[in-house]
């Protein structure tokens, strides 16, 4: 049996809508999410027999975003500020939580 393992975007420049074809399932369940949310955009034209489908989305969709190098410094920087804004939030959450009345029974 052929297995599809290619996703392509195509579309013309000066064009305002573009073709996707995705097999890859985590682009094939986002293009039927923003289908959902967004059906006068985002249209899905084909789900074909080998898994993939076949989609018409905004070509202002589309975008190139290479990933951030990071050193372990600045990785472990990140990391730490994330950790204290969890902590933070959560104890103003507890906090919250402990100021409110309890009823009398």
């Amino acid at each position: 049996m052929y297995v599809c393992i290619e996703n392509v975007i195509e579309f013309i420049k000066d064009e305002a809508r573009a073709t996707v074809t995705f097999s890859q399932g985590r682009y094939k369940n986002r293009v039927k999410q923003l289908a959902k949310s967004h059906p006068e955009e985002c249209e899905i034209v084909a789900e074909n027999q080998d898994g993939s489908i076949c989609a018409h989305i905004p070509v202002k969709w589309i975008r190139i975003n290479p990933s951030k190098e990071l050193s372990d410094e600045e990785r472990e920087r990140l990391s730490n500020h994330a950790r204290n804004i969890l902590h933070s939030s959560t104890n103003k959450r507890e906090n919250s939580l402990n100021s409110i009345e309890k009823p009398l029974v």
